[in-house]
């Protein structure tokens, strides 16, 4: 119980000291989500608008929820390993995860009836958990760099001894990261089952299949 309130109190302490980078990185997915939707509508309509489409068949069929929890863990380790090399990745992988589901916003648009708002019904049960493990794997990934920039610099300071001293000095934003990595693993595995057996049956009740 007593790491439950440890780990708890750090979640806590780490989405208020990085209130503002959550924040902008849910705006910047939001907004890169509806760009990709609305702007690729001329394209998508001129080439799949006359691709036939069962009326039995369903596209967005959903895997099975481990396949969806490591496909989106794997996408997320990615992420926060590979964003050493500036933090870059970790912009970039938001934003590929945010057109590509634009993207697929406008496809099933053009090629389903009431495809949008389907596909919207569809994405909001496990989208809530997923987009924010999505966008808080990113931060997870700045924080990495930010914590290995802050080291190298303490540890040319004059005013730090030795690597010990550097860490100790620069530590909590490692482990904010890592604090962010194993709650958006928690938010993926809420995600997965919910977008294998929930969200396609939901979105075919709430609109019809």
């Amino acid at each position: 119980m007593n790491i439950l309130n440890k780990f708890k109190d750090l979640l806590v302490e780490t989405f208020s000291d990085n209130k503002k980078l959550i924040i902008g990185l849910y705006i910047l997915f939001i907004v890169l989500f509806i760009a990709a939707w609305f702007f690729s509508a001329d394209i998508i309509r001129t080439n799949f608008s006359d691709v036939p489409v069962s009326p039995n068949s369903n596209a967005m069929d959903a895997s099975s929820a481990m396949e969806f929890f490591i496909h989106n863990e794997l996408g997320g380790i990615l992420t926060y390993v590979s964003s050493i090399f500036f933090a870059i990745p970790a912009f970039l992988l938001l934003a590929y995860n945010a057109v590509n589901l634009g993207l697929f916003g406008q496809l099933f648009d053009t090629i389903l009836p009431n495809g949008g708002i389907k596909y919207i019904v569809y994405l909001i049960p496990h989208g809530i958990f997923e987009i924010t493990a999505t966008v808080l794997q990113s931060v997870a990934g700045i924080l990495l760099f930010l914590f290995i920039w802050r080291f190298l610099k303490a540890m040319r300071s004059s005013e730090t001894q030795g690597v010990s001293d550097s860490f100790e000095k620069t530590k909590k934003v490692l482990i904010q990261s890592i604090i962010l990595m194993i709650f958006s693993t928690i938010l993926l595995l809420i995600a997965a089952p919910i977008e294998a057996y929930f969200s396609v049956p939901f979105s075919n009740l709430i609109v019809g299949g």
